[in-house]
């Protein structure tokens, strides 16, 4: 049962990027009143947290998205994961 595993990444990238294309009107009004206080450009940014599964097809679908998702651990790999996120964040904004 061959499983291509970037190919299910692929899909999941592109249904997580579609999602927020779907949103952006909502989004970019609040992101905009958020950097008015800003003292910097671009000094403000969100976390999503994406629910996906697969099914058996391999094909993921969205259940929901999470504006504020938990940051606790419940297990070591689970700690790992959003350790890595929020370092890769903080990189990204220039920490």
């Amino acid at each position: 049962m061959g499983i291509n595993y970037n190919e299910i990444f692929k899909k999941i990238k592109e249904l997580c990027i579609k999602t927020l294309m779907a949103v952006e009107p909502e989004i970019a009004p609040q992101t905009s009143a958020a950097m008015k206080n800003a003292k910097y450009k671009g000094q403000c940014f969100e976390i999503y947290g994406f629910d996906v599964i697969i099914d058996s097809s391999f094909r993921p679908w969205l259940l929901e998205v999470n504006v504020a998702p938990s940051l606790s651990s419940s297990s070591p790999y689970d700690k790992m994961v959003k350790t890595t996120l929020l370092s890769d964040t903080c990189h990204l904004a220039g920490y």
